[in-house]
């Protein structure tokens, strides 16, 4: 009783747009030399989803080379087409009618995940099929690939909704991580527990969710992971600007890292002289007195989250003290299979915690 009388205000889906249908670069994706980056975004989210849509700025930011994986995009409307043609969304309707889904999460529970179980078995277009086929065999032939969630429910205006879907890795040697079961393994997300009853929490109709699919090529031993915000968030008045960074050696996760694993957290005041860095914790997979990355790193990395921070300010910013502005950022440094020295990869960009206008 308590949660609904403090329920937050209905978070607001763009309209899914289902009249786009070709499998896109991500460097066509926006078209902010037409109409901006704000409206490119608007434009493109319906179609392309929030996680895509904010990764394709980064081919147009110019005072940076961001480096990001080569990538292109599923739209949504295959996710629409194939739920139609499977009767998912017939069955759907009918679960969101039925008292006892409604009233027991137990039951809503066993039913979405029976959902999720078909909706990973179910035949895929043919027609689309064979077009994912083409542009995978042309631009990653052989390659093992990241198939990444994309709604147009996520990274919105006061509502992120960081950690509700999942991603897949797709690998052609693999018959049980075909490239095919990637994709439907990102679309059963969208009827994940947590992601229903997160939609159901904050009033988003889950009849409007519609998941695109990034997909670029996937970083099984990368040197180290992490996240960053592009600004201070102990500092919310901007006193003392600096990048917030958390990240941890190797591929274990910054986020939901096993019990007793500690990674590098800190502030890096990238723009005041000399960088200084205060470490709020360190990491337990390096040496005593080590750091996870280098200070050369660190000076790439701030680069880059400078670049990102100022092409998005005036979207999603200024920071002031009556408004947070920064970026939330995920990256890996990664060692190229030729070998060499490790190169900054960044994968994301969004607005920090879901700040929009």
């Amino acid at each position: 009783a308590w949660w609904q009388e403090h329920r937050p205000a209905a978070v607001q889906v763009p309209v899914a747009d289902l009249s786009v249908t070709d499998l896109r670069d991500v460097e066509d994706v926006l078209d902010v030399d037409t109409l901006g980056l704000q409206e490119a975004l608007a434009r493109a989210i319906p179609a392309f989803g929030g996680k895509a849509s904010h990764f394709s700025a980064f081919p147009h930011i110019d005072t940076y080379d961001i480096p990001y994986p080569k990538a292109f995009v599923i739209p949504i409307y295959y996710y629409h087409q194939f739920m139609v043609a499977n009767g998912f969304f017939a069955r759907v309707e009918a679960l969101l009618a039925d008292p006892n889904f409604k009233n027991d999460p137990a039951v809503r529970e066993a039913e979405l995940g029976k959902l999720r179980d078909d909706i990973r078995l179910a035949p895929l277009d043919a027609t689309f099929a064979a077009a994912l086929d083409e542009k995978l065999d042309a631009d990653f032939p052989g390659v093992r690939l990241r198939f990444r969630s994309s709604t147009n429910a996520e990274d919105l205006g006061g509502f992120t909704g960081a950690g509700l879907y999942q991603s897949a890795t797709g690998d052609p040697a693999d018959p049980l991580n075909s490239y095919a079961n990637a994709v439907r393994k990102v679309w059963s997300s969208v009827w994940r527990f947590r992601a229903f009853e997160e939609r159901e929490y904050r009033s988003i109709s889950h009849a409007e969710v519609g998941m695109a699919v990034l997909i670029h090529r996937s970083y099984p031993t990368e040197d180290a992971s992490g996240v960053a915000i592009t600004a201070n968030i102990f500092d919310t008045l901007g006193v003392e600007p600096g990048f917030y960074i958390n990240v941890q050696k190797g591929d274990t996760s910054v986020v939901l890292p096993p019990e007793g694993i500690v990674s590098d957290q800190f502030i890096y005041y990238f723009d005041m002289p000399g960088q200084p860095v205060v470490y709020l914790a360190r990491s337990s997979l390096v040496a005593p007195g080590e750091t996870v990355l280098t200070r050369g790193q660190l000076a790439t990395l701030g680069e880059a989250l400078t670049a990102i921070h100022l092409y998005f300010n005036p979207v999603y910013g200024p920071n002031t003290p009556e408004h947070f502005f920064g970026m939330d950022v995920e990256f890996k440094f990664d060692t190229p299979a030729g070998g060499g020295e490790s190169q900054l990869v960044i994968k994301q960009a969004r607005p920090y915690p879901g700040r929009g206008r």
